[in-house]
């Protein structure tokens, strides 16, 4: 077995003398190796230097301190473990010298061969165990940093005391700015946050727990989280370790396929409601034609403006049927690279004279720089013009108004449009989306339909979110090429 080398650092040959005899009547005097330096620097020296197991140094040393001398080893990232010596009753000195990082104190009075040996055991097995705690804290760390995945750290108030690099960059935050922010701004819904903590604090785990979290653009993610609580021992605190999973891709995948099942229902429901009542259409306005062209019924009035009536109306259903089937068709996407900024805008002055007659105050927070899409220019800008409307026509009292704005984050540029309108129901918002639903007077309850229609084809998104007031819709697009 080596033998364990030991430092003695201290300006008084006498108090050498003194411990190596000391170390001469430890029970095992040939396990260590006593080695001796007589002054601050080269304490310092040889410490750095790193030939020895274990340091013990003297508190006073010429001019410095071994309290000095233990701040600067720590500093310079001595890992072997240092103990103080000093004289009788410096308590204050022994406090100070373990808040700079020393393994033990001894008083040099009432050093015995077996206090020694117990000491110099002890420290050794310390710095080995912290040693092995600090190589497991690293290898968590890399693991913590380099993961794929969005880790947070955080406790019961919010308090958030660490995220790696996936998390900053999912959630567009700068460290100093998300270790200063609650993880309450985190989740959606307050509802989410509160089931997660309650569920986690009941069964100290928790896996696949489902919710919306939102980035500091106001980018809204489907995500998965797994959890569980640990002892922070550093600060004696309750932690989450949290683990995020961003489900919005595969969310966006479940949500389109169950809109083609739902289109291609809707279509073969619109081909055969068409040429169900193309047919007794047809048998009308031929009995119209032959009413309004019998000589006998000419002078007739009243039967003239009721044929006139019937006509108008037999027109409106021949033109609403005409529309649901328009709001089915799968129509081809005529791709080309569009200014994104260029579009809104002539989107808004397209209803610019609708917005005027509503006195309608717009409110604008577009990103400066323009950004390229590739889209069908015609069938997004009709898509907008429906999505505007229907927010004009849903403020029915004053102040009127429309707020648009855009955000560039995680591959999708995406335009919110609001409104401090009547709103809409959480029970009826799911039927938002659905042919001829409309909580308006003389509207058809298409052009949302539509909407939503032609921003899936181009593989994005359309988001319909009740607000206190008003309503918000999301149009995703994503910035890839199609």
């Amino acid at each position: 077995m080596s033998k364990i080398k030991v430092l003695l650092i201290d300006d008084d040959e006498d108090d050498y003398i003194i411990t190596k005899d000391i170390f001469s009547r430890i029970n095992q005097p040939n396990k260590y190796e006593l080695s001796w330096v007589d002054t601050f620097e080269k304490g310092i020296n040889a410490i750095l230097k790193q030939q020895h197991h274990i340091y013990l140094v003297d508190y006073r040393l010429g001019k410095h301190t071994g309290v000095e001398l233990v701040n600067e080893a720590v500093l310079s990232g001595v890992k072997e473990p240092i103990i103080i010596l000093t004289g009788k009753g410096d308590y204050k000195i022994d406090e100070e010298a373990m808040n700079v990082g020393a393994a033990d104190y001894l008083v040099k009075d009432k050093i015995e061969p077996d206090t020694l040996d117990r000491a110099l055991r002890y420290a050794l097995k310390q710095a080995e165990t912290l040693s092995a705690l600090k190589e497991s804290e690293n290898k968590f760390k890399i693991i913590f940093d380099k993961a794929k995945d969005p880790i947070l750290i955080s406790d019961y108030t919010g308090k958030i005391h660490d995220i790696n690099t996936a998390g900053l960059n999912f959630f567009g935050y700068h460290i100093k700015e998300m270790l200063a922010t609650n993880d309450r701004s985190l989740f959606y819904t307050q509802e989410d946050r509160e089931n997660f903590i309650q569920t986690l604090e009941t069964k100290g785990a928790v896996s696949d727990f489902e919710c919306q979290m939102i980035s500091s653009k106001g980018q809204v993610y489907f995500c998965s989280l797994s959890s569980f609580l640990q002892i922070d021992l550093q600060n004696m605190v309750e932690v989450y370790h949290t683990i995020i999973h961003d489900l919005t891709y595969r969310k966006s995948l479940e949500t389109k396929s169950i809109h083609e099942s739902k289109f291609s229902i809707t279509e073969h429901i619109a081909k055969g409601f068409s040429e169900e009542i193309r047919n007794p259409l047809s048998t009308i306005n031929l009995i119209l034609h032959e009413l309004t062209t019998d000589e006998k019924l000419a002078y007739n009035e009243t039967l003239q403006v009721n044929l006139e009536n019937i006509k108008t109306n037999i027109e409106s259903i021949n033109q609403l049927t005409k529309n649901f089937i328009a709001s089915t068709e799968n129509k081809p996407i005529l791709i080309q690279k569009v200014g994104i900024n260029s579009l809104i805008e002539e989107a808004l002055l397209e209803i610019e004279d609708f917005i005027i007659g509503h006195r309608i105050v717009l409110e604008k927070d577009i990103l400066p720089s323009e950004t390229y899409l590739s889209i069908d220019k015609k069938q997004i800008k009709k898509a907008l013009v429906h999505i505007l409307k229907n927010a004009v026509e849903s403020m029915e009292t004053y102040p009127k108004t429309l707020n648009i704005s855009t955000i560039n984050d995680s591959g999708f540029y995406s335009i919110l449009i609001e409104d401090n309108g009547k709103g809409i129901s959480d029970e009826l918002s799911q039927q938002i989306f659905e042919p001829f639903f409309t909580t308006k007077k003389e509207a058809d309850g298409l052009g949302l339909t539509e909407a939503e229609r032609t921003v899936l084809a181009h593989n994005g998104n359309i988001i319909f979110k009740p607000q206190e007031k008003g309503s918000l819709f999301i149009v995703q697009i994503p910035i890839t090429k199609q």
